[in-house]
């Protein structure tokens, strides 16, 4: 008879540092949204100039972003030390996102100052090369997720549905950017892709961060139904009988 797998919480001793990446990671999203709303707001009715706006931008971007990525591999490690096996390879895999926010307000000058590289759309290769190492890190941290064994159920399906949450959320801004500048500049039809596009951006840090939450809750959740099986000498979902 095949032995089933017994599941596992994601961390062993406390869910505190998932709480806190996830909330961390969702402040973030929604603080970007409300400076990039805001600052946009203004220049358009006047109150400051199209370079003060990337001005402002630039220095949220800068400074912002290198606390926050300091941050996210902080508590990405305390992830992993309070893990083991496939989960605490996921939270190592997404370690690698910590860098997006710091290259955000710094991949221009490394692409083309640091390295020298001469490309069109400077602007946008930049914001795609930040938008890929946030994206491919947690994409893969899901996927270890999704495809684990000892990952509770409730878990699992949270990490398969947040992948195409984090692909929707990165590439199509992406793709209609290039669209836009390089494919079809001035369709009508990509104006308006570019609206919805905008929103989306917003959601970029929000809906993965929101994802950690929800995986932290679920995970303490089945860890709290685990003590008290065990407690009652009770044998639970995929545990041994």
């Amino acid at each position: 008879m095949k032995k089933k797998i017994e599941k596992q919480p994601l961390l062993r001793k406390t869910h505190l540092p998932l709480y806190l990446l996830g909330a961390v990671m969702a402040l973030y999203g929604l603080v970007s949204a409300l400076v990039w709303s805001i600052s946009s707001s203004q220049a358009m009715r006047g109150l400051i100039t199209a370079g003060q706006l990337r001005t402002r931008l630039a220095n949220f971007e800068s400074t912002g972003g290198l606390i926050t990525g300091i941050v996210f591999f902080i508590l990405f490690i305390w992830c992993a030390v309070n893990a083991k096996g496939g989960v605490r390879a996921a939270f190592i895999v997404g370690m690698l996102a910590s860098f997006a926010p710091i290259l955000a307000g710094r991949a221009e000058t490394l692409l083309f100052d640091t390295l020298g590289l001469r490309l069109p759309a400077g602007s946008v290769i930049a914001g795609a090369l930040s938008t890929i190492v946030f994206t491919l890190p947690m994409m893969i941290f899901f996927i270890i997720l999704a495809s684990s064994r000892r990952v509770p159920r409730g878990c699992r399906w949270l990490a398969f549905a947040s992948i195409f949450i984090v692909l929707a959320t990165a590439f199509f801004p992406i793709y209609v950017t290039v669209l836009a500048f390089l494919l079809k500049p001035g369709d009508p039809a990509v104006g308006r892709m570019l609206e919805v596009s905008s929103q989306v951006i917003k959601l970029r840090y929000l809906l993965p961060g929101l994802s950690l939450l929800f995986l932290a809750y679920i995970s303490m959740r089945f860890l709290k139904e685990q003590l008290s099986a065990e407690a009652q000498n009770i044998p639970q979902e995929g545990g041994p009988k």
